[in-house]
């Protein structure tokens, strides 16, 4: 039992620990891209929280464990920033942003760091903060929805979705109001960059394809639909409207410049 706690206490330890801990912060990187440019569909939330919670609950614990070290004091100066962007990109999605920005107040006070430096940072942070949610819902407020993917995921029907022949692609569409007029607009999206998740997939909207644009009156199952085409020897994925040939947006190339 002492050589237990003399390995835990061991200086080097701490550090590896610590060191660790960047893992977190990597973590929420990675979640903050996820509420900017995917959308989630979840098979059974409730189990997902509880797993997301106790990620954050484990970090906290290593985070306060290594509280000496200069490591984890300089991770408690890099959370908040990673916090913020995940702040700004999952607005809303309080379920993602709360646990996070919990482990990020008690990390950040109870890392043993320089005190002026503790409050000249603190009150920088608590400043973005403030600002970056007072724009957010005043542009919300007079602008209209805030969007990264060029789409509203709010609009998104999540009873439609195409799946090309190939499995690559798929069409999905979005159910829009302009004042008195309603239209529905179809996108493409590559299907094989999805990103499996516990408990759900993420499915990546953006740098998604506009491909059409009809009147609401018009909404059918049939309206799009996929076909093939053989080129230079590969099965390419070809969308169709109404029984018309379209170019998959995705496979036309951008013009060169120098030619």
């Amino acid at each position: 039992m002492d050589k237990v706690v003399a390995f835990i206490k061991n200086v080097w330890f701490r550090r590896g620990v610590a060191l660790a801990c960047f893992g977190y912060t990597a973590f929420l990187a990675w979640i903050s891209w996820l509420c900017l440019g995917y959308y989630f569909v979840l098979e059974n939330p409730a189990p997902l929280f509880i797993l997301y919670l106790f990620v954050n609950i484990a970090a906290l614990g290593l985070l306060v464990f290594t509280r000496k070290q200069l490591i984890t004091q300089i991770n408690t100066f890099l959370i908040p920033i990673v916090v913020l962007v995940l702040m700004i990109f999952g607005f809303g999605q309080w379920f993602i942003i709360v646990p996070p920005m919990a482990v990020m107040v008690v990390a950040f006070f109870a890392a043993r760091s320089n005190e002026t430096l503790k409050t000249v940072f603190g009150t920088l942070y608590l400043l973005f903060f403030v600002i970056c949610v007072a724009a957010y819902i005043g542009i919300n407020m007079f602008i209209g929805s805030v969007s990264f993917t060029d789409v509203d995921l709010d609009k998104r029907d999540p009873s439609y979705e195409y799946v090309s022949q190939t499995g690559e692609y798929r069409i999905v569409r979005y159910l829009q109001e302009s004042g008195m007029r309603k239209t529905v607009s179809y996108y493409v999206e590559t299907a094989t960059e999805d990103v499996e998740i516990p408990f759900g997939v993420c499915k990546k909207v953006i740098f998604c394809k506009h491909l059409h644009t009809a009147e609401y009156e018009t909404l059918n199952n049939e309206l799009v639909s996929w076909g093939t085409e053989n080129v230079g020897g590969e099965t390419k994925d070809v969308p169709f409207v109404e029984g018309i040939r379209r170019e998959n947006p995705y496979l036309i190339q951008a013009l060169d410049e120098d030619s």
